[in-house]
């Protein structure tokens, strides 16, 4: 319930702010130059594969987070993680990408695309009494591609739309994810 709330929430706003945004946006370019950080909020939909044998898609909440240099204006590399949660009646699942990425800007435009390659992790925690709870967690390899589209609402500052496909193969299980969510980034650009 909480990711749904936060996932209408996060669609409310982008609909409501995104076009005052891209209206704003007025004389600053997109200059990507520097350090740059951002994080995004969301929701989305996670499965699992057992044997070849795929889950059905469950609904909850994600976020994202990077930090990295923009080497050129329409390259940068990052260290890049998103994720999905789920919360249902005291068990917790939870999947996570972590990835040396490049996000590549095509054009003096808002368009983005990234990729990267790195570790995937599952945790699980399961509440079995008040004070009891059972954890349990997988690492291995993992990928993440995405895109999304930047409004720059200050001279280093954009807002905007993103979407996330994370995806890990553990000992276990293979998992699978894809996040709709609204990011928020900051680039260090120095004045000219």
């Amino acid at each position: 319930m909480k990711a749904r709330i936060l996932f209408v929430s996060v669609a409310l706003f982008a609909a409501t702010c995104v076009p005052a945004l891209c209206a704003a946006q007025g004389p600053y370019s997109h200059a990507r130059q520097g350090w740059l950080v951002g994080f995004g909020i969301g929701g989305g939909t996670a499965g699992i594969s057992v044997d070849g044998n795929t889950s059905d898609r469950e609904g909850g909440g994600a976020g994202s987070f990077r930090a990295g240099y923009a080497f050129r204006p329409e390259y940068s590399l990052e260290l890049n993680s998103n994720g999905w949660t789920k919360d249902d009646n005291g068990t917790t699942l939870s999947f996570s990408v972590a990835t040396a990425a490049i996000n590549y800007y095509p054009g003096n435009t808002g368009l983005v695309l990234r990729g990267g390659v790195g570790f995937g992790s599952a945790d699980a925690t399961v509440q079995i009494a008040p004070n009891t709870t059972v954890t349990g967690s997988e690492s291995g390899f993992g990928f993440t591609v995405g895109a999304g589209y930047e409004f720059r609402v200050m001279r280093t500052f954009a807002i905007g739309p993103q979407v996330d496909f994370g995806w890990m193969t553990l000992d276990s299980f293979d998992a699978n994810y894809v996040n709709f969510g609204l990011s928020f980034n900051w680039y260090f650009v120095p004045k000219g």
